[in-house]
């Protein structure tokens, strides 16, 4: 049996309207920031005042507080600004996929300034869990990597040394190519010319190895990638 989740959005007139949508559709875009499409997400096209009872917002509801009678601008803008009511489960599924994510940035973006070498996602797991460190299910990724990789320093050898890196790819095998860049480096510079793709960015030096991996795949070996 398939099953819904309502989003509500309450307004300082409290009043309240609320939509249905997919939980796992609505998960991946709340939560993960993917692009959605409203009318996949809606369970139902119904904006409600109480989904609970099934009260619909009439059409003269959704204009005066929308500006539109259109269902679905209107549930556009509940599903932009509400927030989900996420159970204890859902809530403990977030969490744990963003503990996994944390390790692999850390394995991803640190090395071991004794080897050079990244540290292994177990070894960088085992020594969160010795720091007593927690993620909430809401935490923002970034700050979370921050404040890890502090608690982290004193019990295994870290660095986040940065390095500076100038790309060059044929300008019709940028699609992938472009969208790594945007993923794992801080784009400086950037020139498209008619033949060539060129750039020049910062990114961790653990990163490194596997973004000219990468590159190498996307392009048909045609990057070229120079340290600076």
């Amino acid at each position: 049996m398939e099953t819904s989740e309502a989003i509500k959005i309450s307004y300082s007139d409290g009043k309240d309207f609320e939509i249905l949508v997919d939980p796992d559709l609505a998960k991946e875009t709340k939560m993960e920031g993917k692009d959605h499409d409203i009318q996949r997400l809606l369970f139902v096209q119904e904006v409600f005042k109480d989904a609970g009872a099934g009260e619909r917002a009439s059409a003269d509801e959704l204009e005066q507080e929308f500006g539109t009678k259109q269902v679905l601008d209107a549930a556009e803008e509940v599903f932009e600004k509400g927030e989900m009511q996420l159970t204890t489960d859902q809530k403990a599924e977030i969490r744990e996929d963003k503990w996994k994510q944390l390790v692999n940035m850390i394995a991803r973006r640190a090395q071991n300034p004794q080897t050079g070498n990244p540290h292994p996602p177990n070894r960088v797991e085992n020594a969160l869990e010795e720091a007593g460190f927690h993620i909430d299910w809401d935490a923002d990724l970034e700050e979370a990597f921050d404040e890890a990789t502090d608690l982290l320093k004193p019990i295994i050898p870290i660095s986040l040394q940065e390095k500076d890196v100038a790309i060059r790819i044929p300008v019709d095998k940028t699609g992938k190519a472009y969208d790594k860049l945007q993923q794992v480096a801080d784009i400086k510079e950037e020139n498209w010319g008619s033949d060539y793709f060129t750039a020049r960015v910062s990114l961790p030096a653990g990163v490194l190895t596997e973004l000219m991996e990468d590159l190498q795949e996307y392009t048909g070996g045609e990057a070229e990638v120079k340290e600076y």
